[in-house]
């Protein structure tokens, strides 16, 4: 009879785990409008580190990949799933970040030269220099939205939210297409947000088929 029940207890644990582990993706797409983005500074060092291959060419187009941040907060899940953030192309890869409260920043420096990032809002963070290959880590509190720069390029900006109850991080493609995987059913809020704004924010409900949303129009 015992062995009955931890049999019976085993299957519902597997069938639980296997709910969880389909629960479906979560497709949609940020549409931003196409403004001029800046000229970049006519000096010879950013031409420079454009042709090294150091610094991405700047593009008219907004890179959605590289400014937005598609998050959802709720649900219970130990720690955020997807929040992966990295200094690449010779910025922040995206300049927009989410952290929980309290929780660490970690920053990949996936370039091939050195990084000293710091910040004015929060002195836990001195420049230090941060090899190829390493992470930078710091803690994020309550508040904000903060502001990361780097003290050996000053083009390098990014900019930290600390958000309540943080979920997951989507992958954002260059298109403005998102998707979330991983994440348990349940019912979110998804929040876009772009530098220190957030510019959306909805209700979401993610099941164990694939669910894909309307497209989101974000303005400036």
């Amino acid at each position: 009879m015992r062995s009955d029940v931890l049999s019976k207890w085993l299957l519902i644990g597997i069938l639980a785990a296997s709910a969880t582990a389909l629960a479906g993706p979560l497709r949609g797409t940020v549409r931003l409008p196409a403004p001029t983005a800046a000229e970049p500074p006519e000096t010879p060092p950013y031409y420079w580190n454009v042709w090294n291959g150091f610094v991405d060419p700047a593009d008219e187009r907004a890179d959605p990949r590289r400014e937005l941040a598609v998050v959802l907060t709720g649900g219970e899940l130990p720690e955020p799933v997807g929040c992966d953030f990295a200094i690449s192309g010779g910025d922040f890869l995206p300049k927009t970040m989410a952290v929980r409260p309290g929780q660490s920043l970690r920053v990949r420096n996936g370039d091939g030269c050195v990084h000293e990032l710091q910040s004015s809002d929060l002195s836990e963070l001195v420049p230090l220099g941060t090899t190829p290959g390493n992470t930078r880590s710091v803690t994020i509190p309550a508040g904000g939205p903060y502001t990361i720069t780097d003290r050996l390029y000053g083009h390098v900006s990014g900019v930290v939210h600390a958000v309540d109850g943080l979920a997951a991080c989507g992958r954002v493609a260059r298109d403005g297409s998102f998707v979330f995987e991983g994440v348990p059913v349940g019912t979110y809020t998804l929040k876009v947000l772009r530098g220190a704004t957030e510019i959306h924010s909805a209700s979401v409900t993610i099941t164990d088929a694939e669910t894909t949303l309307e497209p989101i129009a974000a303005g400036n």
